[in-house]
């Protein structure tokens, strides 16, 4: 691990990356716009991956304490990216081809092959007026989420917090606080739930058995 290397051709840009971070020699940081911010908190970990801002008035702000892989991608003006401290990915992609908010709230745990855009990236008219019918929407995703292996989450999502969004799921629409989803699209399986990141005994029988540590 080795401290931040940044390539900026553009102007006036901003960077606040606290002194204890540490990215894997092939993270790439590259900012191409103008007045964008780019900050992250302390003792986050960047394995693989990049960190893209490349038009104008962007932000990428990620917490303390994360340890994430994947690319996070300001590709249009006024795009931005949000990251709560404590979350970690395996590697996700999550990225705005038009201008809008990804936010990813505390404590969340993606796995792998995740992706999420505000965007469609093409547009869809109407015949008669010509009218673009597909504006880019925002995605929220709130505290304690786990996202499983290849969930989609698409534009205009929105997860509450304590979920669990099971594997290849796609998230269309609203997720409740505290629920379990699975299915294309995601649809709630259970409510009243939560997840903890430790292996917990299964029943009360084996209350007195210590918990295994996650990988």
């Amino acid at each position: 691990m080795n401290a931040p290397k940044i390539t900026d051709s553009g102007l006036n840009n901003q960077v606040d990356i606290d002194a204890s971070v540490k990215l894997d020699d092939g993270f790439q940081i590259h900012i191409k716009g103008r007045d964008n911010h780019l900050a992250i908190g302390a003792n986050t970990v960047l394995g693989s991956g990049m960190i893209e801002l490349r038009n104008n008035a962007c932000s990428v702000k990620i917490g303390e304490n994360c340890f994430l892989n994947g690319s996070f991608r300001c590709r249009a003006g006024d795009s931005h990216i949000r990251i709560g401290d404590k979350t970690t990915m395996m590697m996700a992609h999550i990225s705005l081809h038009e201008a809008g908010y990804i936010t990813l709230g505390d404590d969340c745990m993606l796995s792998g092959d995740i992706t999420m855009d505000v965007s469609d990236m093409h547009s869809i008219l109407d015949v008669e007026t010509g009218i673009r019918l597909n504006p880019p929407r925002d995605i929220l995703i709130g505290d304690h989420v786990w996202l499983a292996q290849g969930v989609r989450i698409m534009k205009g999502a929105q997860i509450g917090q304590d979920c669990i969004i099971g594997s290849r799921a796609m998230v269309c629409g609203a997720i409740p606080a505290n629920s379990l989803a699975v299915g294309m699209p995601a649809r709630v399986m259970r409510s009243g739930v939560t997840w903890d990141r430790r292996r917990l005994p299964l029943s009360p029988a084996a209350a007195g058995a210590p918990a295994e540590e996650p990988l």
